[in-house]
Order: structure tokens, then C-alpha cells, then sequence
């Protein structure tokens, strides 16, 4: 979800970067890749995430808590006040 949200904030204008360009760059740095979790579990992890409406923040708060309660990067404050393993 959260490389849908990328390039959604890309076609917006909000960030430099399409989402493919970034997880090229990611992955050749790094070992981030996409979540191989089945979608259909996040999905219902999310619907416990009643902090937001933000379809994006739930799942992609409900893929950390699935990877058990894993570290997120995120620049987003509703995030970062309802996901304490969030970092920026």
C-alpha cells in the first residue's frame, strides 16, 4: 500500500519521484522490498485501525503490526502518533 501511496503522491505533485523509480533505488541500496503478506490479511488487520480514515495509513499500519509490530518509515504525524515503531 504504501508503494500505491507513493506513486499517488507522485501523480499529485507532492513528491520528485514515481513509486517505481524510488523502489528501484530502494532495493539496489537497501533490502526493502514489496510486502509478499497476502493483501486479503492486511485488509482485515486494517479494520482495527480506527485512528484514521485514511485507507492508505490503515493498511499500511496494519502490514507493520503484521510483520510483528516491524519498524516504519514515515513522515506522516497521524502515523507517527498512532504506530509508536514509526521513524522519520
Amino acid at each position: 500500500m504504501a508503494f500505491l501511496e507513493l506513486e499517488y503522491l507522485y501523480e499529485l505533485g507532492k513528491t520528485k519521484f514515481a513509486a517505481r523509480d524510488l523502489l528501484k533505488k530502494a532495493s539496489h541500496e537497501t533490502n526493502i522490498r514489496i510486502c509478499d503478506l497476502p493483501f486479503s490479511n492486511l485488509a482485515e488487520a486494517a479494520l482495527d485501525e480506527k485512528w484514521t480514515r485514511d485507507p492508505f495509513d490503515r493498511l499500511i499500519v496494519a502490514n507493520a503490526k503484521a510483520r510483528g509490530f516491524a519498524w516504519l518509515i514515515s513522515a506522516d504525524e497521524a502515523i507517527g502518533q498512532n504506530y509508536p515503531r514509526t521513524v522519520w
